[in-house]
């Protein structure tokens, strides 16, 4: 019987659109659904009820080392923040992987377009990598697997 282990944060892929050339991402965050509720006070009673309102996502945001503005995404994220009024939206597709470089886990995100879009402080006491941070609004989020 094949034992299963949890599954490394490390290992995982990020497509945007049809672009499949810009996979590497150095963090990925924002994968998150929660359902926000309300508060019910029920006459004569002290107890509370919570009655579910909406289910809703945070902002997916990635983080890679710096790419040149030849670069899709950043060619992109150019034409959202310049034409604010015609963004084109785009999915998002993040595949956390197995040692075999499948995935195992996926999340949709569906009408994404970016929304922020920063680079990291230059330091001349560090040698380290300039990060780019690219966050996105998206209507709705599907996991699949």
């Amino acid at each position: 019987m094949e034992e299963e282990w949890p599954l490394p944060a490390f290992h995982f892929s990020v497509v945007i659109g049809n672009n499949s050339s810009e996979t590497a991402f150095q963090e990925v965050s924002g994968i998150e659904q929660k359902i926000e509720t309300e508060e019910y006070l029920e006459g004569g009673s002290t107890s509370v009820y919570y009655l579910p309102q909406i289910a809703k996502g945070n902002k997916l945001t990635v983080k890679r080392g710096i790419a040149t503005l030849a670069s899709p995404l950043a060619k992109w994220c150019l034409n959202c923040f310049k034409y604010k009024f015609k963004i084109q939206t785009k999915s998002v597709l993040v595949h956390l992987l197995d040692e075999n470089h499948k995935p195992c886990r996926s999340w949709v995100f569906l009408n994404a377009y970016p929304v922020s879009w920063k680079v990291d402080t230059f330091n001349s006491t560090k040698n380290e990598v300039t990060i780019e941070e690219i966050e996105f609004c998206f209507s709705r989020a599907i996991r699949s697997k």
